[in-house]
């Protein structure tokens, strides 16, 4: 399972939980809320059914023939009540009255009660001890919603009790508003599930986001890509990133000395042999011509050898590096007409055009002045060198609000097939037309390092003619 379903299902499950929880809670104290409200309502009911069969009572005796009557009448009515959206249509409530013995006299539920002996009963017995009487009593010993109560009040007359109304009213009449508390509830429970169900998905997705990052930082070194730790806004996790980058770095750096030396030994063997011969006919007499012929050779070589180990050194530091060092704001339009003026003697040596176009406004980065320079330097020779006299060069600067995007495209052979995959390896190189020279092969393998680090990237765009790159940098 994936990391971040773990965090969606132990949200839900806590939430769930507690919900859980809480519902079964909160359901038994509303049924404890509703019965303590009915309780309430039953006493002064049964209070106000004493008082009136007191005031009835006769020199000290009940009297209850209006009393029955009242109920009779009662038991006819047809409510028509909307009780917070429940309906009640009749009533549950009952009564029984006792003599000061606590046997029935008077009984609305059934009228065979009369002459039984309830002075055993909590209601009765307490009431007539001038005690709070009441009782819950199970119709159905396995049927919790068969409860009945019954609460009593003394009937008084002269200081004395003279007898007890108890008020009954079963459970079952409470059911309705306790149904449509839980249907509330679980409409509402519903919706919560569903809101936190959301708010887990968002949170989940938020807390793995870097770990995703760094997943898929770790996949593109994995398949030799450049990409560089990510920025996840989470310290802890940028330094894991940091970590792995330091990690990559050190092993990396390891494969990459083995590789230096061999592409070291391999590039300089040309070179050296060549000063090689040249020295050991220098030891034999010769005319002065010859003479300066080969230590214009050795002359040469060297610098040629001193220029790739200059290159290659460069390029081996990029690599060693993991962030930028003096980082300044910078304008890449104004950078590039420097260095097409630079080049000036180049170009008119072979009488090509430039085609510079720029658009947008915003041509400014923040990255290593050199650096860039060097890359668009690169870019640029490349250029020359593979365009034919009197061809064109074409440059394009555009921009929008995140990057910027230099195109530089010439008119020469192209790049082969072939060669497409390798363009950007160490060493690999092309004949340059006419000369059939090849460069040390480490001018775009420093361009694609260098802006590796400025989390850039460049492109070769397929063209019908010519050698078209694309490179992209964002501005900050």
């Amino acid at each position: 399972m994936k990391y971040s379903s773990k965090i969606f299902v132990s949200i839900i499950l806590v939430l769930g939980l507690g919900f859980w929880g809480y519902g079964y809670w909160l359901m038994k104290e509303i049924r404890s809320q509703y019965a303590q409200s009915m309780e309430d309502s039953l006493v002064d009911f049964s209070n106000v059914l004493a008082s009136y069969l007191s005031a009835q009572s006769n020199n000290g005796k009940l009297y209850f023939k209006d009393f029955g009557e009242a109920f009779r009448n009662f038991r006819k009515l047809e409510f028509n009540a909307k009780i917070h959206g429940v309906f009640k249509d009749s009533s549950p409530i009952h009564a029984y009255v006792t003599d000061e013995k606590g046997i029935v006299v008077f009984d609305s539920r059934d009228p065979n009660n009369v002459g039984q002996d309830y002075s055993k009963w909590n209601d009765v017995y307490l009431t007539l001890r001038g005690e709070y009487g009441a009782r819950s009593t199970r119709m159905d010993s396995k049927d919790p919603l068969s409860s009945v109560y019954f609460i009593a009040a003394p009937i008084v007359h002269s200081g004395k009790i003279i007898g007890v109304v108890s008020v009954i009213k079963p459970e079952q009449s409470l059911q309705k508003f306790i149904s449509q508390g839980r249907e509330k509830f679980f409409s509402i429970g519903l919706l919560v599930v569903l809101a936190a169900s959301t708010v887990a998905v968002l949170f989940s997705y938020w807390l793995t986001r870097p770990i995703r990052s760094l997943l898929k930082y770790a996949r593109e070194i994995t398949g030799g890509g450049k990409a560089r730790p990510p920025k996840t806004g989470s310290h802890e996790f940028d330094n894991l990133g940091q970590a792995f980058d330091e990690m990559r770095i050190s092993l990396e750096g390891k494969k990459s000395v083995e590789n230096f030396v061999q592409h070291l030994t391999h590039e300089l063997k040309s070179p050296l042999t060549a000063i090689q011969g040249a020295a050991e006919l220098l030891q034999d007499d010769m005319p002065a011509d010859k003479r300066n012929l080969f230590v214009s050779n050795i002359e040469t070589e060297t610098k040629r050898a001193r220029r790739l180990l200059d290159e290659l050194l460069s390029v081996a530091e990029l690599e060693s590096r993991s962030s930028l060092k003096d980082i300044e704001r910078f304008s890449v339009s104004q950078m590039l007409r420097e260095i097409t003026k630079s080049f000036s003697a180049l170009i008119e040596k072979k009488g090509l055009q430039l085609d510079i176009s720029i658009k947008g406004s915003n041509h400014f980065i923040k990255g290593e002045r050199l650096l860039i320079h060097q890359t668009l330097s690169n870019l640029l020779i490349n250029a020359i060198d593979f365009s034919p006299e009197k061809g064109t060069i074409f440059i394009e600067i555009d921009s929008d609000d995140r990057h910027i995007k230099i195109s530089i495209r010439d008119q020469g052979p192209g790049i082969p097939e072939y060669a497409r995959e390798r363009i950007f390896e160490k060493f690999f190189s092309l004949e340059r037309p006419g000369t059939g020279k090849k460069s040390s092969g480490l001018g775009l393998s420093f361009v694609e390092e260098a802006l590796s680090l400025h989390s850039g990237t460049i492109r070769l765009i397929p063209t019908p003619s010519g050698t078209h790159f694309q490179i992209t940098i964002p501005h900050s």
